[in-house]
């Protein structure tokens, strides 16, 4: 997973955060999240707004990405485990977060259902196939996510080593828009 890049950040913010709040109430209405919020109270869970990311470097990439999510061919997404920084936060199952499209605008409210961390030379077709991406293959997922994960790991002063983790993010599209 790659968040926005600065060519796909080009939308002023103020129209964007104002889109993302509207989403985050609309899709927690919508996904049933809040029902017991009227007599309650709100759900520490749902107080903040969850990250919101794109897949891709492109706008074009996110695009095609996103429509994989929206139309139930994506399920799953993988990250370099070396390449995040020391003390960032790991995904993890039960997590919320917002996908954008590739002009920035939320598009699904996702939950990962499962994490798997497993090494990149041990990565079965099972992962391959809830990406959804190419022909579903696991040589096309390793050809393409060794790329990925080679820049990844060299934007945060590491090297791809094929017996690096990967963590992969299963999860549910519980609202769309």
């Amino acid at each position: 997973m790659v968040t926005m890049s600065s060519d796909m950040s080009n939308e002023p913010l103020a129209p964007v955060e104002e889109a993302l709040d509207a989403f985050w109430t609309r899709a927690i209405t919508a996904a049933r999240l809040n029902p017991a919020e009227a007599v309650m109270g709100q759900d520490d869970r749902l107080s903040l707004r969850p990250s919101a990311w794109a897949f891709g470097i492109t706008r074009e990439e996110a695009d095609e990405l996103c429509a994989l999510v929206l139309s139930g061919k994506k399920t799953a997404t993988s990250s370099y485990g070396p390449a995040y920084a020391p003390g960032e936060g790991r995904p993890e199952a039960g997590d919320f977060s917002i996908l954008l499209d590739g002009s920035g605008m939320p598009r699904a409210l996702l939950q990962n259902d499962r994490i798997a961390v497993t090494p990149f030379n041990q990565v079965g077709e099972d992962v391959a196939r809830a990406e959804g991406e190419g022909d579903l293959s696991l040589e096309y997922w390793k050809a393409e996510h060794e790329r990925v994960f080679a820049e990844d790991a060299k934007a945060s002063g590491a090297e791809f080593d094929p017996s690096g983790d990967v963590i992969t993010e299963f999860f549910t599209v519980l609202y769309q828009h």
